[in-house]
């Protein structure tokens, strides 16, 4: 059972690392260091934590992290420093509570140490960057405390039960791998809005009517509009890179999508393009009676297409206003809507055609 008992608290500190790698280093440390909770003699390796020059780092760079944890977009810059840190660290944390083992197995035990830190870290920082496009700042204040809680109490849970720990925290793994992907489009996207308003502080892109707008065109891309779509590289007006935000009535659209949206001259539809695995989908949105709202987020400027069954929003990096001012304008004009009336909102929208939402996926080639 010793081996069970070591699992689960090499698994535990790991991912409880993931979360908060000083704050876990500090209350272990201070355990070993005051006699809180004696060690059991296979954990004996853990004592060096209680050094007071280990106490004393941990202390202040967990004194760091505590104020920048709780600042919106500075918990997210920490958060992208310790990517490499907090994984590191929970798996040198999981091998001294392992201590001496055949070199085959601290290989494997370091890459499950490693994999569950990683996992929290990155469950840590989508949810920061999820919270932080919300323009108050407290809840970035009560995240971060609920984690410190967190973390004090899965410490203590570590050596009070190993077992159950252990359980617990298979458990958490299983539902955040579920969940991973949806993250990672998160972080994904996330990071293409900050770096594109990166390149553009304080100004933003040339203003331009909706026949200036650009068009991006491969091979692939025309094939897909030619084979889906009937549309040939003349029939195309412009092109535009986006990420989806939320989408009703559209199977297969899901939020944080790398995407194109593609207009076409003389439709009453515009296409997106978006890639899921290894394939790129084109998927149509009708125009006729949808309502088109443009509006300004920290990090992007967003455009939503709302109908009576269905809805999506697009997200264009910021600094792009005049862009997307334009495209609002031409959407606008094809939907038969110049104008955003509250009251005519109200109305039914158009219905179309529900064969034309969704086309196939074509793989891409």
């Amino acid at each position: 059972m010793h081996s069970l008992d070591q699992l689960g608290m090499a698994l535990g500190l790991a991912s409880l690392a993931g979360i908060n790698l000083y704050l876990t280093v500090l209350l272990v440390g201070i355990m070993v260091r005051f006699d809180v909770m004696h060690l059991a003699a296979q954990h004996e390796s853990l004592a060096v934590l209680g050094h007071n020059w280990v106490l004393a780092v941990a202390g202040v760079l967990f004194l760091v992290e505590f104020f920048a944890d709780k600042v919106p977009w500075v918990d997210s810059l920490w958060d992208s420093v310790h990517t490499g840190i907090r994984p590191i660290g929970g798996t040198i944390l999981a091998l001294q509570v392992l201590g001496t083992m055949p070199p085959y197995m601290e290989v494997i035990a370091g890459l499950l140490a490693g994999t569950a830190a990683l996992t929290t870290h990155s469950a840590k920082a989508g949810t920061r960057l999820l919270i932080n496009h919300s323009p108050e700042p407290f809840s970035n204040v009560l995240m971060s405390s609920a984690e410190d809680v967190a973390v004090g109490g899965g410490v203590f849970l570590i050596f009070a039960h190993p077992y159950i720990a252990l359980c617990v925290f298979g458990a958490v793994m299983v539902i955040l791998w579920l969940i991973l992907p949806r993250i990672f489009r998160l972080i994904r996207s996330s990071a293409w809005l900050i770096w594109n308003k990166l390149r553009m502080p304080g100004r933003t892109e040339p203003a331009g009517d909706p026949s200036t707008l650009p068009r991006e065109l491969n091979g692939d891309l025309l094939m897909l509009l030619a084979i889906q779509a009937d549309t040939a590289e003349h029939d195309v007006a412009w092109t535009a890179h986006c990420v989806t935000g939320r989408a009703k009535g559209f199977k297969g659209v899901r939020s944080n999508l790398k995407g194109l949206l593609v207009a076409r001259v003389g439709g009453n539809q515009v296409f997106l393009v978006v890639r899921k695995f290894f394939s790129q989908y084109l998927v149509a949105i009708p125009l006729s009676g949808t309502k088109v709202e443009a509006e300004s987020r920290f990090l992007s400027e967003n455009l939503t297409l709302t109908a009576a069954t269905r809805s999506i929003t697009l997200c264009f990096p910021r600094g792009q206003s005049p862009q997307v001012g334009a495209m609002s304008a031409w959407l606008r004009n094809v939907a038969g809507t110049n104008a955003v009336n509250p009251a005519a909102s109200a109305l039914p929208a158009v219905e179309e055609d529900q064969s034309q939402e969704e086309l196939a996926p074509l793989p891409a080639l």
